[in-house]
């Protein structure tokens, strides 16, 4: 039996532009951003993991025992150390995953940060998630109870596709990157398939927040050359009202049309905003 380990795909090829690492949203994996990815004008080596609890990570998932996504930045600063990584170091993602490169950043040499609708939730719920009440006040969260309920098997790939593609949450996705979750995020068992993302470990991803963003966010612009945040108009996971703040600590806001699933719904716009942003133009609309 293999040891655990973290599933990573790499793609592209040593170049000037150097690493550009992305990190996947809660529930997903990475093969639903690789289509999204290799349109990306990007000379340099791409490196899409699928964090602990998702796709094809063989790592220790224990919902119990996950209180913030500090484990998950974690592993990944584990992967790099063992790796050789052509500098400079991008890093990136989109929801949790943004908050983890986030929280990566702050402990690896990093030329920028890219983050792609970043969960940023009110500094009560930080508070909360910390303290003795979290259990009783995070079990609450509707987007937890939600994904808890998920239906987690199916007979057939085939019947998983059937079922998901015409949810609200899906029907908008391209539909390569649909099918890199149906290829990724779902495992054989006997008589069928079930969800390689357990429906307790991304209910358990909802309620650890105890991470925080504000000092985070202050940490990654004091010491890298740039944090570019990417923010939907609807359905959003970054207020609005908390956007000109972290513009004015210094991260470069955009914001565009479409909502919170933007970069598996609107992939030509993320590229675009993507490669304007790890070349330094300017040319979006900005908070």
């Amino acid at each position: 039996m293999s040891e655990p380990s973290l599933f990573v795909q790499r793609f592209g090829n040593p170049g000037p532009d150097g690493t550009l690492l992305f990190l996947h949203a809660t529930g997903l994996n990475g093969s639903c951003y690789r289509p999204l990815l290799e349109r990306l004008d990007f000379d340099g080596e791409i490196i899409l993991p699928s964090m602990r609890g998702h796709g094809r990570t063989s790592l220790p998932a224990n919902p119990q025992t996950l209180l913030s996504w500090h484990p998950l930045a974690a592993d990944i600063l584990d992967w790099i150390s063992r790796e050789e990584l052509a500098g400079p170091l991008t890093l990136g993602g989109h929801s949790s995953g943004a908050i983890t490169s986030l929280l990566v950043s702050t402990k690896v040499p990093t030329e920028r940060v890219l983050m792609i609708e970043p969960v940023v939730l009110p500094r009560p719920v930080v508070w909360l998630a910390n303290s003795p009440f979290r259990k009783t006040v995070m079990n609450r969260i509707p987007i937890a109870q939600q994904a808890a309920a998920r239906r987690d098997s199916f007979a057939s790939r085939e019947k998983a596709w059937e079922f998901w593609r015409p949810k609200k949450f899906f029907r908008n996705w391209e539909e390569a990157a649909f099918a890199g979750y149906v290829a990724e995020g779902l495992e054989e068992m006997d008589g069928g398939v079930r969800l390689s993302c357990t429906p307790q470990f991304e209910s358990a991803m909802f309620k650890a927040q105890a991470h925080g963003f504000w000092p985070h966010l202050a940490e990654s612009i004091r010491t890298t050359k740039g944090v570019s945040i990417l923010a939907a108009q609807d359905q959003t996971t970054f207020p609005l009202k908390r956007r000109p703040r972290a513009a004015k600590m210094g991260a470069r806001v955009t914001e565009f049309e479409g909502g919170h699933m933007l970069p598996l719904e609107q992939p030509e716009e993320t590229v675009q905003w993507l490669e304007n942003e790890i070349r330094g133009k300017d040319k979006l609309t900005r908070v």
